[in-house]
């Protein structure tokens, strides 16, 4: 590792000092035909040679270059020109617009270059202003609303809380539905793990702390631009991990010219955006008693009581301040550039001593001194530091304590002291749970991760050969310190004594790729490219987990201070190998046609067959190259795509191992080995399978590519179909085997959706531009077939009252609770006391993935001022409400303020006839609306339309002229807000929300999660 970072840094500053070999400089300024405006981003290079560079944001070039040179300049959307130097020092160009994007060059699988024209498959593409513009700072949500077939699903609004990112639905039952991130070519871990002993036997992901999903490392502001690889047409190169799709993202890198900087900062501001509407007229209490033996708020009216009313919600909550800084420099000439490049983040959230610090440093340089070879490499370390609250179905949980508060209770009452007793306890106003503010300040949890990405490359190209070979590596070390403090009633016991713990998570991932290309002239007019390469990846991880129970001393966390230790170890090392082909075929740029092909050799793979090959064929008409030329439709292109694509098994799952058992009753921490100071082992109760295969994804997708007027107006319409077979079960077996489980492949499960991008310029003047695109994508998930003698699969233990499933012929995970009993009109069956009746079988009562996902960017430009906002949004979606469910059985809602009197509960008898006998309110709101009825009562439709960001940007440009100018280029003023508006009837907090985070299946739950926030944003950056 320490040799690999080294050379990249060698690299680099190879790529520093080379730029002072000089020939003669060019410089000029590159502007638009049309209305003479600059144009940043041309490319400008020497004829026949790699030597050249991209204009700055002021269209301007600097480059040094032979005497006898020609400079070919070049833009998407714009005609090539070639100008030869002639012995000239300054050369201004002027560039003809002509139909938009048609030789546009996409960054695709193995992170090889493509004409978008020539792709037979769909894809996405994101560029850094719109991942800038977002105001996000993690890199997956920064990709929210910004194509089609793509669904972002946030997991709240405190610093670090992970992103979790599906493209055209879920194809496995247990395993990663996520796409595979790929950074500059080599792809990274974006894992979220949860720190969970290993003798506690619940799930995790439904309480403890929101934990980072590890994409959150990398700086936004690095990113040059993103592609979406959607299905497996775009991405079965990548063979076993492919499944998913993958997302490409390619980072900035220096330029040839002279040395140039930026600097960037950012203030941001945040709320909460949404939370549940309260009544403040109840106390504590029941059946119309003020009482504090409980924490339901059925009380007498406060009025009558004499005490204070108390908004704790409201007083909880904290603005949120961010403060970001960006710097880069980058420069080069001819053979060499560099860029360097250092960010910092700092952000406290809205919820009190919750803070996120993240630290980047990168370094880039590339040289071509050596004729036909190019070589380059990255660096970047990353420091990246955060104190997560806790969260969920939790005692020491902040909202669950919180928002159960009865408005008699001052969590924080200065005339109490505060939220704490004299001898360091929290103040309660219920035994069991935290005082919020208590537990934000005690019951932390730290996470500090190290990280280092890098990669080399080299390139050697002549005449019809070119060798290509990159080594990358992603390193890092997550240190985690959880801390539950004497007093609580959170952590794994439960029982007030204290907890401390210590997790030391260790990642590293190591890629090594070689590609051998051969391109050639078949018949004239037809050409050719056939790649080879080979591919080898090893992945290992380990987890070191220590507790201390039973503390001692307050305030000293220390694994010393307990009297009940335990300790555990995970470790997987994965390995995986590959050779691969690529071949493409080119007709008078109007017939592409590209097959592929990946055989892979996996360590996770049973003994029986350990390879599979992975194809993938795809082809592109563009059709209108045989009409005649016309002014209507500029660009027309037809596609078709075909391919196999795989998703691993986990490691492990081809042998029976000895694991240590852990026994659970479901309402204490459980038992587990070792225990009674005895260590304990017992064969694993599921059975491995020697057999065991990679899951597989078949997918056929075909498109129509249109570009009216000259790229006026452009449609791109898609529809894809695509199964998935051999998906891993835990099949039950006979018990006499010894074993509960066998893994066994045998699942299958479809996605078929549409995906559409309407996308047009109504109006472009010399000074006045408006572009706006509309996206639309429906996915349709069927779950086909599960392993013998299986009836239903759950996704991941959830909660007694809602599950989540993957069951035939429902969606996969689909919602599943108790039902109230329905006659055959649908009406409820109410008994004879006026109560609804409980159906004795339970049902699905709603898909959590949305019926259809659209959004809508517009940007409107004159001269130099800038204004873009995006409106997303979401139809349909069934989210288990059981904060509400909660707060309604409790009185605390704001519907359960009318709560004198009686109600009858619309339905019929089981005789059939009108309900007519009344019931309390009180028992309404508990029963037939709260959680101590069926489950189908907190089931909400989380449908949305939201302005999911806004930008204004104006830029100044100095004259170089000017005292100014000869330091500062230019200066930017940023304003910008994201989730300022939210239109949805979901009650609660933000439907945008998923209470167990990216690294798990469940979706669509909302058990005491965090809210969701706004933010105003205000930047200023300048270009030296």
């Amino acid at each position: 590792m320490k040799r690999i970072t080294s050379l990249i840094v060698c690299l680099t500053l190879f790529g520093f000092f080379a730029i002072h070999a000089q020939d003669i400089q060019i410089k000029g300024t590159v502007t638009s035909l049309e209305d003479g405006e600059p144009l940043p981003g041309v490319s400008v290079v020497v004829k026949g040679t790699r030597t050249g560079m991209a204009t700055d944001v002021n269209g301007e070039y600097d480059l040094v270059v032979p005497p006898d040179a020609t400079l070919v300049f070049s833009a998407v959307g714009m005609k090539s020109k070639e100008v030869a130097v002639a012995g000239q020092s300054v050369i201004n160009v002027q560039l003809e617009s002509e139909t938009i994007g048609l030789d546009e060059v996409v960054v695709t699988a193995l992170g090889i270059t493509r004409e978008r024209k020539a792709l037979g498959y769909a894809t996405s593409v994101v560029s850094s202003d719109e991942i800038s513009g977002s105001g996000e700072y993690n890199v997956i949500s920064a990709l929210t609303a910004k194509g089609s077939g793509v669904q972002v699903i946030s997991s709240g609004g405190t610093p670090g809380a992970s992103s979790k990112i599906l493209i055209r639905g879920n194809s496995s039952f247990t395993g990663e539905n996520q796409p595979l991130i790929v950074v500059d070519g080599i792809p990274i871990g974006n894992e979220t793990e949860q720190t969970s002993a290993g003798d506690n036997p619940y799930n995790k992901n439904l309480e403890g702390v929101n934990n980072a999903n590890r994409a959150l490392d990398i700086n936004p502001d690095d990113i040059e631009s993103v592609t979406i690889l959607k299905g497996p047409a775009a991405a079965a190169l990548y063979g076993v991990r492919a499944a998913n799709g993958a997302i490409i993202y390619t980072t900035k890198k220096g330029v040839q010219g002279q040395i140039r900087a930026t600097y960037e900062y950012k203030f941001e501001l945040s709320q909460v955006n949404k939370l549940p509407e309260w009544q403040d007229v109840y106390s504590q209490g029941e059946g119309g008693a003020f009482t504090t033996s409980g924490y339901r708020s059925w009380g007498a009216p406060m009025s009558s009581l004499g005490i204070t009313t108390t908004d704790n919600v409201a007083e909880f909550f904290e603005n949120s301040y961010s403060h970001t800084h960006n710097v880069s420099v980058t420069g080069g000439n001819e053979s060499a550039n560099f860029r360097v490049a250092f960010g910092n983040l700092n952000n406290n959230g809205v919820i009190p001593n919750t803070y996120l610090d993240r630290t980047n440093v990168r370094l880039t340089g590339e040289s071509t001194a050596l004729k036909n070879l190019k070589i380059g490499g990255t660096a970047n370390y990353s420091k990246t530091k955060g104190n997560f609250a806790q969260n969920g179905s939790n005692l020491a949980g902040l909202m669950l304590s919180l928002f159960r508060c009865p408005v008699n209770f001052n969590l924080d009452d200065p005339a109490e002291g505060g939220y704490e007793t004299p001898d360091g306890e929290p103040r309660k106003y219920y035994v069991a749970f935290d005082n919020p503010y208590w537990s934000a300040y005690n019951n932390t949890f730290v996470s500090s991760v190290d990280r280092i990405m890098g990669n080399m490359y080299a390139n050697y190209t002549y005449n019809w050969l070119t060798l290509d070979y990159r080594l990358g590596t992603d390193f890092y070390t997550d240190a985690r310190k959880g801390i539950i403090a004497i007093g609580s009633y959170g952590g794994d016991a439960g029982d007030g004594t204290g907890e401390v713990s210590e997790n030391i998570i260790r990642s590293r991932e190591l890629y090594s790729i070689f590609m051998a290309s051969v391109h050639h002239q078949i018949v004239d007019g037809l050409n050719g490219n056939l790649s080879l390469g080979h591919n080898i990846n090893e992945q290992f991880s380990q987890s070191l987990f220590s507790r201390s129970r039973v503390l001692s001393a307050p305030d000293f966390y220390n694994l010393n201070n307990g009297s009940d230790l335990y300790a555990d170890e995970t470790s997987i090392t994965a390995r995986t190998s590959a050779l691969f082909f690529i071949a493409d075929l080119d007709w008078k740029s109007t017939l592409f046609i590209n097959a592929t092909g990946r055989n892979e050799w996996a360590s996770t793979l049973g003994l029986e067959q350990n390879n599979f090959f992975y194809p993938s064929v795809s082809a592109s008409l563009v059709f209108t190259e045989l009409l005649p030329e016309n002014s209507v439709l500029t660009f027309g292109k037809l596609r078709l795509g075909w391919a196999k694509a795989g998703n691993n098994p986990g490691a492990y799952g081809t042998r029976t191992y000895y694991t240590q058992p852990t026994v659970a009753a479901g309402y204490t921490g459980g038992l587990g080995w070792p225990y009674l100071e005895v260590s304990g082992f017992s064969k694993s109760q599921v059975l491995g399978n020697s057999g065991l295969k990679p899951e597989m994804t078949t997918g056929i997708e075909g498109g129509l590519d249109l570009r009216f007027f000259n790229g006026r107006l452009n449609l791109d319409v898609t529809y894809y179909d695509q199964k998935t077979i051999d998906i891993l079960v835990a099949r039950p077996i006979a018990p006499t085997t010894g074993f509960s489980y066998l893994w066994e492949n045998a699942g299958e499960m479809s996605n078929k959706g549409v995906e559409v991008t309407l996308s047009g310029a109504p109006v472009r003047t010399s000074s006045l531009s408006w572009d706006i695109m509309v996206n639309f994508s429906k996915n349709v998930n069927e779950v086909l077939k599960l392993a013998e003698g299986v009836d239903e699969i759950s996704i991941e233990a959830a909660f007694y009252s809602m599950g989540s499933y993957a069951i035939v012929g429902d969606p996969y995970g689909a919602l599943y609770s108790d039902l109230w009993l329905l006659d055959d009109n649908g009406n409820m069956v109410i008994d004879v006391d006026g109560y609804p009746i409980i159906a004795d079988e339970r049902g699905n009562v709603g898909n959590p993935f949305p019926d259809w996902l659209a959004n809508v960017r517009n940007t409107v430009t004159f001269k130099d001022l800038s204004l873009s906002f995006l409106i997303d949004v979401r139809q349909g979606g069934a989210i288990w409400n059981g904060t509400i469910a909660r707060l309604n059985q409790i009185g605390r809602t704001d519907i359960t303020a009318d709560r004198e009197g009686t109600i009858v509960v619309e339905g019929v008898t089981e005789s059939g006839q009108p309900n007519t006998v009344p019931i309390p309110k009180e028992d309404y709101y508990t029963y037939v609306v709260g959680d101590w009825g069926p489950g189908i009562n907190a089931v909400y439709d989380g449908s949305w339309i939201r302005l999911r960001d806004v930008s204004l940007q104006y830029r100044y440009r100095f004259n170089d002229a000017s005292k100014i100018g000869k330091y500062i280029k230019a200066v930017s003023f940023i304003a910008s807000g994201r989730n300022l508006w939210l239109s949805t009837d979901y009650p609660g907090i933000d439907p945008e929300t998923s209470l167990t985070g990216a690294g798990s299946n469940l979706t669509g739950f909302d058990y005491f999660n965090m809210p969701a926030t706004k933010s105003y944003i205000f930047g200023v950056k300048f270009d030296f």
